[in-house]
């Protein structure tokens, strides 16, 4: 087997480090196609945009050669997904792990078993032991590129730099579909160059599922639009920081940041069921964001169910909201184009 077999995944939940360390390359099956829609014959119309696109490329044959693909069972439209998968691309290999619903020492445990299992099923698959060596390795490069994307962050929360939200989104993508090293050296050609911080943009926070494509952010920059900081799960919720505390092992370690650090609305911390909105609150104001700004795709019951919560802790700290609903696509985006400009005026007065 050669070192280029490519992994499939569609969620952020996934542990990247683990796929590379038993010789795949890890590809985020981006929904973003031009591909007809045929998941209709297969899943309800009123399902998540996400998952239905995500087939549509399957379908019509606009994915690479996978050895497999590896699903989350995160959500019911991500197990349909999985299943649908199995009928669409029947050479494919799966495997899907199941994702607690609840953050607790019970379910991390059970997280880092699932991610073990993953680690030992790829092994074998490539005829080979696992290497706790290995996976130190690509822990170590996957956290390299999370610190030098959280300068980039911290930079941007400050000041505004035209181009940079979607420079730092390319680099995201690139460790997504391509390989962790690809873009931990896009980062030096960042580091050179003399970045001149302009003013006229209002500091904004977005939040949501997924926002994947740099343009819609250079959209947001001529919206009027200063792209603060942003929480998506193709964004800094997919380069989580693994914390590594030995001698627990780096199962366990990836379960735990990834559970705890992973803000996805399908998962509640028990112990604290409103931690989801106070942590957009706080990261408003560490950000210096003058409003906030959500983008939820259809359908997204977890996510529309959180909505409430989040809207009532913003407005009692006086931090103006506005929520967007629509697809994955650039002209669903740009359908809210009025009501995006309109919001960033009003937070000029």
């Amino acid at each position: 087997m050669t070192e280029n077999q490519k992994i499939g995944f569609t969620c952020a939940y996934t542990p990247v480090p683990v796929i590379e360390a038993a010789g795949f390359s890890a590809l985020r099956i981006l929904p973003g196609t031009r591909s007809p829609d045929q998941a209709g014959h297969m899943l309800h119309d009123n399902m998540c945009p996400h998952v239905k696109q995500v087939l549509d490329r399957a379908l019509s044959g606009d994915l690479p050669d996978l050895h497999a693909m590896v699903f989350i069972n995160s959500c019911d439209s991500m197990r349909r997904l999985s299943d649908a998968w199995k009928t669409a691309r029947p050479g494919d290999r799966t495997l899907i792990l199941d994702l607690p619903s609840s953050i607790s020492g019970l379910s991390i445990d059970f997280l880092s078993k699932e991610y073990e299992r993953l680690a030992r099923t790829l092994c074998e698959w490539q005829g080979r032991d696992y290497d706790p060596g290995a996976l130190a390795v690509r822990i170590e490069n996957w956290n390299r590129l999370a610190r030098s994307v959280r300068k980039i962050r911290e930079k941007m929360s400050k000041e505004y730099y035209p181009g940079l939200a979607a420079f730092l989104q390319s680099v995201i993508n690139t460790a997504a579909a391509d390989s962790v090293e690809n873009a931990l050296a896009m980062i030096p050609a960042l580091e050179e160059k003399v970045l001149a911080p302009k003013k006229g943009r209002v500091p904004v926070l977005m939040f949501g599922n997924l926002m994947f494509d740099p343009e819609i952010f250079n959209r947001f920059e001529e919206w009027n639009v200063h792209v603060a900081a942003e929480d998506f799960c193709t964004g800094s919720r997919f380069l989580t920081s693994i914390d590594q505390r030995p001698p627990e092992s780096d199962f366990l370690s990836m379960a735990r940041s990834f559970m705890t650090d992973k803000t996805c609305a399908r998962t509640i911390d028990i112990e604290n069921p409103g931690a989801a909105a106070q942590r957009m609150v706080e990261k408003a104001k560490k950000t210096g964001a003058r409003g906030v700004i959500a983008f939820i795709l259809k359908f997204c019951d977890p996510f529309l169910a959180r909505i409430p919560a989040i809207r009532d802790a913003l407005k009692e700290q006086s931090i103006p909201f506005l929520m967007l609903e629509g697809d994955l696509t650039l002209g669903s985006i740009e359908q809210h184009r009025t009501r995006i400009e309109a919001f960033t005026e009003m937070l000029e007065v």
